[in-house]
């Protein structure tokens, strides 16, 4: 989950040169020379560098973002509100939750820059995409997996003959092992974590001391169970549903105990 997501975002903001966070950068730059081959990003001797081809300014950028803000709808709970995550002035998404990074990797990203970027740049990030949507899959099979383990490492090749060394970190990497995780323990969407941070985000909500976070948070839940249960104990049917209970186990007690 968290590996996806922090996949996504340096893709995301190195592809949109976002200030600050793009993993493209002068420093980067600089070290091409002496680390690998790529003659295309190097600075030149005048101190200037070309863009890169894996980057979208102008109006590729706002081409993209319309096509988000315009053309791009799901169902009702199935991601957030997508346009309200375009900062145009920044030019680069804002607020997105985790499973927001999620739904657009596995749904949008495998053909999101299909008319924006160069094809090989363009297959090499949807690859990415498509990795991480065939490694959800509901009922994973043995030979899904083993193409997984096969398909990864080309695929991270293919960036590598793409991006400069400094967009790998350790969360690019790590899909590697992504694969052999699925067949030891089983469906992915079983072992996420949206569930249990979903329920700390209510659960957050409760506290009202900051200095005893965890007792105010028991407290309120306690409080909430205890009403609801009340709640559900003195409703009508409930009071009915026992009386016809009681009724019952006492004709089964006349009926098959011997007095």
């Amino acid at each position: 989950m968290h590996v996806e997501k922090n996949f996504f975002e340096n893709i995301m903001n190195t592809v949109l040169n976002v200030k600050g966070k793009t993993k493209d950068n002068i420093k980067s730059r600089l070290d091409l020379a002496d680390i690998c081959d790529m003659a295309f990003l190097e600075v030149q001797p005048d101190g200037k560098y070309i863009f890169p081809p894996y980057g979208l300014q102008g109006d590729k950028k706002r081409e993209f973002f319309d096509w988000i803000r315009d053309d791009v709808k799901f169902t009702d709970g199935y991601a957030s509100n997508l346009r309200n995550c375009i900062d145009y002035g920044e030019g680069k998404f804002t607020g997105m939750k985790s499973h927001d990074c999620h739904v657009v990797m596995q749904r949008l990203l495998p053909f999101a820059f299909a008319q924006l970027l160069d094809p090989d740049v363009y297959q090499a990030i949807a690859g990415v995409g498509c990795f991480f949507r065939d490694l959800r899959t509901r009922t994973p099979i043995v030979d899904g997996i083993q193409n997984l383990q096969v398909n990864i490492p080309v695929i991270l090749c293919n960036l590598e003959k793409i991006f400069p060394p400094s967009f790998f970190d350790v969360m690019e990497h790590l899909p590697i092992h992504l694969p052999r995780e699925a067949a030891l323990g089983g469906p992915v969407q079983y072992r996420w974590m949206y569930h249990f941070e979903r329920y700390m985000f209510h659960l957050k909500k409760k506290v009202k001391n900051l200095s005893k976070v965890e007792g105010s948070i028991v407290a309120r839940a306690s409080t909430k169970k205890r009403h609801s249960l009340l709640n559900i104990t003195s409703h009508p049917k409930f009071v009915q549903r026992v009386d016809v209970m009681v009724a019952m186990m006492i004709v089964m007690r006349e009926r098959f105990i011997p007095s």
